[in-house]
């Protein structure tokens, strides 16, 4: 009997639920884990050793551990190689122990080991998580306090003057922020952006016109855009391109060492901060700013709800994980994201309620180009909410052929709640409604 149990009982059926959810080419195995690494063996002596699982993600690395059945022999183990490493003193380490034979009996704990340090924090989690969550986790507890409005406020006051001064067009500065955020997400970008540079003047001589400097980083920004939004238009949607949206940054003419500089504080002053509390519109929070300093708000007849008012209004609809939620009159997202973070924090780490939330449950129709890109790209930064974006009117006639589609389509989404704050214009409501 006992050795029945012992081939049904088997760590390979652990690493395997492992490999299912996460696939087979997301983590390095145990053979493959570099030396250079420099991981010990468990037994205490100077040979090596190495974790089942391996993920380096640039800032951080991911450390697993697995076991058939001993969740605390998992702990201690993954716990042992975070510390006995040679990454340790370069980057945050995460570790993950896992055991259990089916995927409805696994159990998992997170850890976290900051830089430098000594001192193993475990993390909330007890549910495999994808890798998106994992590092949102991460940098909630890395982070620690967020961004307050204040704070916000004065650095985008700060970078509207800097637009300014490098004439940077009033209307294009919300939409240019929102490239650098955008391009800020793709990994390639972030850890290559520090080291563009100037065209040389042989490249200049070679195409016969005067090359910005700032040329090779306006390419890499429109690139990252372009990568990280292909293809995510609704096809309900009128003709929309992303490229053509922000193809004005080609012109951006910045010096490259100010523009750099300038991209390192959105990065650490907004970007990281950002990452770890998404609820906040910062986009939106922009959009408001640089028009209000140039006096171009009032004239676009474009009043964004204030957040107090819609945190209330959303707390009001009392969302549960299977409401579905359309805002016709979606301006920069304001309501969608909310929405949908009220929604996601009652998901407590279901993968598949998440994913119908973000992909189905959430529904916007905007008109202005410049606030269905913020909307869009804000709903991406916040975690890709933005399937159901519709870059058209809401007023549907449906003796159009078109407008019946839509009304088709938005039917079949069955809408629960609708949360919506109309633009109105000095008494009357304005054409945007």
């Amino acid at each position: 009997m006992a050795k029945i149990m012992a081939k049904i009982i088997s760590e390979t059926k652990t690493e395997n639920i492992f490999r299912d959810y996460y696939g087979t080419k997301t983590f390095i195995e145990k053979s493959a884990i570099p030396v250079e690494y420099g991981f010990k063996s468990k037994k205490g002596t100077d040979y090596k050793g190495y974790p089942d699982f391996f993920l380096d993600r640039g800032l951080y690395a991911i450390i697993v551990e697995t076991k058939a059945l001993l969740q605390d022999k998992a702990r201690e183990e993954v716990k042992y190689y975070l510390l006995n490493n040679k990454l340790r003193d370069k980057k945050d380490l995460i570790g993950i122990a896992i055991s259990g034979q089916t995927k409805g009996s696994i159990k998992i704990n997170y850890f976290c080991l900051f830089k430098g340090l000594k001192e193993i924090i475990e993390i909330q989690g007890n549910k495999l998580m994808s890798i998106e969550n994992i590092e949102k986790t991460y940098l909630n507890v890395r982070n620690g306090d967020q961004i307050t409005d204040a704070e916000l406020n004065t650095i985008l006051l700060g970078l509207n003057q800097i637009f300014h001064d490098n004439n940077v067009r009033d209307t294009e500065r919300s939409l240019f922020f929102s490239g650098i955020m955008i391009a800020l997400k793709n990994t390639n970008f972030r850890s290559t952006y520090k080291g563009i540079q100037a065209p040389s003047d042989e490249e200049r001589a070679s195409v016969g016109i005067n090359l910005l400097d700032a040329h090779y980083m306006n390419e890499a920004i429109l690139n990252a855009v372009d990568i990280e939004l292909k293809g995510k238009i609704n096809n309900l949607s009128k003709e929309f391109s992303w490229k053509d949206r922000f193809s004005f940054i080609k012109t951006i003419d910045i010096p490259l060492i100010n523009y750099i500089e300038i991209i390192e504080t959105v990065e650490k002053k907004i970007y990281m901060p950002f990452r770890s509390d998404e609820k906040l519109d910062i986009l939106g929070r922009a959009y408001k700013t640089f028009l209000k300093r140039a006096g171009k708000v009032d004239n676009k007849n474009i009043i964004l709800t204030p957040d107090h008012v819609k945190n209330l209004m959303v707390k009001l609809a009392q969302l549960s994980v299977y409401d579905v939620v359309l805002d016709t009159c979606t301006g920069s997202g304001g309501f969608l994201m909310q929405a949908m973070e009220t929604m996601l924090q009652q998901c407590k780490g279901d993968e598949e309620r998440i994913k119908s939330i973000t992909e189905k449950q959430l529904i916007g129709f905007e008109i202005d180009p410049v606030l269905f890109s913020l909307a869009c790209s804000n709903m991406f930064l916040h975690g890709d909410g933005r399937t159901n974006m519709l870059y058209r009117n809401s007023l549907l006639d449906l003796s159009v052929k078109q407008d019946k589609i839509v009304f088709d389509e938005i039917k079949k989404l069955k809408p629960t709640k609708v949360i919506i704050n109309p633009p109105y214009e000095k008494g009357k409501v304005s054409n945007r409604s």
